[in-house]
């Protein structure tokens, strides 16, 4: 058997001393393990609330985007209810708009309240008014408003009738 061996075997024979861990090095104190619970429980919450907070950002950004792109098209849908409107219109015109509506209602776009609802500065834009009394109705609608998700895209103008 040669030197290295012997030392080879020397270093297989001899055990490795490893320290050995007492119970009492593992243990956490109450006090140490209820602050640490209430930590997790504080992350867990913050993340939750992360998550949500992260949702409703994407689904209201949605919403903006959408209420953009709507809100260019509605002068387009006035044009065709105006052409529906006149004596001689061509069926086409009433299939656009009927497409265009049906376009509206897939996104949720639903017309302000018109003709003969109480009058609310939050939906409609007061073109005109007529009468002396208290309580102030639509009387007229002269464009129509839109909302989206109880979000207003376009503010109704009518002429307003006091009583």
């Amino acid at each position: 058997m040669s030197k290295d061996d012997t030392n080879h075997s020397e270093d297989l024979e001899t055990p490795e001393e490893t320290p050995e861990e007492t119970p009492e090095e593992n243990t956490v104190s109450l006090q140490q393990y209820e602050k640490m619970k209430d930590d997790y429980l504080r992350l867990a919450a913050d993340f939750d609330n992360y998550k949500k907070r992260a949702e409703k950002e994407k689904s209201m950004s949605l919403v903006t985007s959408l209420s953009m792109i709507i809100s260019s098209l509605l002068p387009l849908i006035d044009n065709f209810e105006i052409a529906v409107n006149q004596e001689d219109s061509p069926d086409e015109i009433d299939a656009l708009y009927k497409m265009a509506q049906a376009f509206l209602d897939t996104f949720n776009v639903k017309e302000v309240p018109g003709v003969g609802e109480p009058f609310n500065p939050s939906f409609h834009e007061a073109v005109e008014k007529s009468g002396d009394g208290v309580e102030e109705l639509v009387g007229e609608v002269h464009r129509k408003g839109y909302e989206i998700d109880g979000r207003l895209l376009r503010p109704a103008m009518v002429k307003v009738h006091s009583e």
